[in-house]
């Protein structure tokens, strides 16, 4: 077993993240957090300019776990392969471009390699100005049931953009993961509009991984 595989909680075996027993009593979620807390939660009493435009103390890159750290999207993609495989039907998994990007390979990778089709397709902020002009690189069609996934919420307005694009082709959006809420209404605003939604992490939990 390797140094990475004997770290995790359900250890990642040779088949990018197929779970095996263990006896370390950290889960594969408790795992992720921590490394989510140690590498992707900043914090600066200036504050940070979120996408909204308002300022925080608090700011995720949670690029700095999802391209930086393959053990921890490996583990990422597991814990939310886990709750897509719950669902009934789901064709696809896809997100706004570039935050949902890690997200959608590494979980479409994980399915195909336990022997799951489970294409990912990535919705763009607008239409490419050349070649095909498409606002949806990938996949999706008319009918087809299809999960949103994002690395971070805090309004909902990337997670919605990713749902007109998808809904625009037709499809049906039965569920959306969410890595982390910041726990500033965007959960609750896409519940509202009728889309379940569920985050493997809130904001209060990372800050006490944090601490």
């Amino acid at each position: 077993m390797s140094t990475a595989e004997s770290r995790l909680g359900v250890s990642v075996g040779c088949e990018f993240g197929h779970t095996q027993e263990s006896s370390d009593p950290m889960t594969a979620r408790e795992e992720l957090g921590r490394i989510i807390a140690k590498r992707s939660l900043l914090k600066s009493e200036k504050g940070f300019v979120l996408a909204s435009g308002r300022r925080s103390n608090w700011y995720y890159n949670l690029k700095l776990t999802t391209l930086s750290e393959p053990h921890a999207l490996s583990l990422a993609a597991r814990l939310l392969l886990d709750k897509i495989s719950g669902l009934p039907r789901v064709d696809a998994v896809g997100g706004l471009t570039s935050g949902a990007d890690p997200l959608v390979v590494a979980v479409s990778l994980l399915a195909f390699r336990e022997g799951r089709d489970l294409p990912g397709f990535f919705v763009r902020e607008k239409a490419k100005e050349h070649g095909t002009e498409r606002v949806i690189e990938g996949i999706v069609k008319e009918g087809t049931n299809v999960v949103i996934l994002d690395d971070v919420i805090t309004e909902g307005t990337s997670v919605m953009k990713a749902i007109a694009g998808a809904e625009e082709q037709g499809a049906h959006v039965v569920h959306v993961f969410i890595l982390v809420d910041r726990e500033e209404g965007g959960v609750t605003s896409l519940r509202s509009k009728g889309y379940p939604v569920d985050a493997i992490f809130t904001h209060s939990e990372l800050t006490a991984f944090e601490g």
